[in-house]
């Protein structure tokens, strides 16, 4: 009896289909290497390093062909003509158009790892610099896409709440909508400024220590794995 509890709990389910799905792997993986990463510079841990590297070459195999995905959005975005804020539009655009040229270069990445191309100066130096760069890229339009949300939820509220005695119910319904739009603008901007902040580091424009970037990758990767688990 215990055991059927804990097998069709409702929870265990949704785990069950978080595992079941390339991307719920590849954003546990994610967190487990930036774990590693912490780990390995709070505690000197060689294993722990060694594991971050392995995790990070899983990722990279688990997102083979994931630049086509991109690729198909920035072209549903750019189709949609009639869209009615020209700034989501082309920034969505841009966001994945950069997260496509990202994925591109960290394949050729991945082949170098497998030793499938030559270690040279261009794919050791070049093309994992190129990447970031394109990983910046996608980013800043992302934080440019997070504050337009919230400028729009806050402009939304705050015509809510001139509410007329008649239409009280449906405002309140509406307002409760538009705050939680705006909770989860808030959390995206913290989301991607967190990865602003690791990508700034990978270019070297920052020298934070590895245990804080360790640490920033945690929180985004729970972002990643809540945000997976509710659509679970």
């Amino acid at each position: 009896m215990v055991c059927d509890t804990l097998v069709y709990h409702p929870s265990v389910s949704r785990l069950i289909s978080l595992l079941d799905t390339t991307a719920g792997r590849e954003k546990i993986l994610r967190l487990l290497q930036y774990l590693c990463r912490f780990l390995g510079y709070q505690y000197s841990s060689i294993l722990a390093k060694k594991l971050q590297t392995e995790f990070t070459t899983v990722r990279k195999i688990l997102r083979f062909l994931k630049p086509l995905n991109h690729l198909q959005l920035a072209s549903k975005f750019y189709d949609n003509k009639i869209s009615n804020d020209n700034v989501v539009r082309v920034f969505n655009i841009l966001k994945n158009l950069a997260y496509a040229g990202y994925l591109t270069l960290d394949q050729i990445n991945l082949l170098r790892i497998l030793k499938l191309v030559p270690v040279t100066k261009t794919t050791g130096i070049t093309v994992p610099r190129w990447a970031n760069w394109c990983w910046l890229g996608g980013l800043i339009s992302g934080l440019v896409l997070d504050l337009r949300k919230l400028q729009v939820t806050q402009e939304h509220i705050k015509l809510g709440l001139i509410t007329n005695h008649d239409e009280k119910d449906l405002k309140t319904s509406q307002l409760t909508k538009h705050y939680q739009d705006r909770a989860a603008a808030l959390k995206r901007l913290l989301w991607d400024s967190l990865d602003t902040f690791i990508v700034l580091n990978n270019l070297q424009f920052l020298q934070s220590p590895d245990g804080s970037i360790g640490l920033a990758g945690v929180a985004t990767s729970l972002f990643g794995i809540q945000s997976l688990w509710e659509t679970a």
